[in-house]
């Protein structure tokens, strides 16, 4: 049967962008004020909510994401110039992938790369940003051009899902990484996409969907 269980409920610091990760052994969330009391700071607990331990002691980690090979904890330090960084999943010292900013990068089924969407600053054209875990390097990749976050590599690594809002509904597209043209997977006539996630073998997807309810008032001075 179906039901609900509480992991973890600290009404005095807010928890947020939550992962699984360690092949499904831990869960890598993110929480307010716990350390210090603004820091935003990473934390894993077990799978069953047992055993909290603070991986991240900067000032504000955010953008958590697990590696597959159950070794790393991905992040952007937004305390520190937007520099995506790792630590170890089992705790250590964390260290920079890359040396400038990336903001809301997907990690690769490997492990290997990291995506996110930049403007690329010679012709102002917005590229997929590509950086390796590995060498440090970096290089873009076209992409339409409506493109926006969130964003994600499919489950086989060889393309990046993209979200495009077109008169308030989004929608998903793929951008193959070969010399394929991108193309629409979702067809969707209603709602935004907040959040989406592929299952490990690609068969099915999962969305976080809604919208924003918003009233327009007119003031006028009456005494005029």
């Amino acid at each position: 049967r179906g039901g609900e269980s509480i992991l973890l409920s600290d009404k005095n610091h807010i928890s947020e962008q939550v992962a699984v990760c360690g092949n499904g052994r831990y869960i890598v969330y993110r929480q307010l004020g716990k350390a210090a009391k603004t820091a935003e700071n990473l934390w894993r607990m077990d799978a069953n909510g047992s055993n909290p331990t603070q991986l991240t002691f900067g000032h504000n980690e955010t953008d958590v994401r697990c590696s597959l090979d159950d070794k790393w904890v991905y992040y952007v330090d937004a305390a520190d110039n937007f520099l995506p960084k790792r630590v170890p999943l089992n705790g250590g010292t964390p260290e920079t992938i890359f040396d400038s900013a990336i903001g809301g990068a997907a990690l690769s089924p490997d492990g290997k790369m990291l995506v996110a969407l930049e403007t690329r600053e010679l012709d102002h054209k917005l590229m997929l940003k590509f950086v390796s875990t590995e060498s440090k390097k970096s290089w873009y990749h076209d992409v339409d051009q409506r493109a926006a976050r969130p964003l994600e590599f499919t489950p086989d690594g060889k393309a990046v899902a993209y979200t495009v809002h077109e008169k308030g509904v989004g929608n998903l597209w793929i951008q193959p990484l070969d010399s394929a043209p991108y193309r629409q997977l979702t067809h969707f006539t209603s709602e935004r996409i907040a959040q989406f996630a592929f299952s490990p073998n690609g068969s099915q997807l999962a969305f976080e969907r809604g919208h924003t309810e918003s009233d327009a008032v007119l003031l006028r001075d009456l005494l005029r």
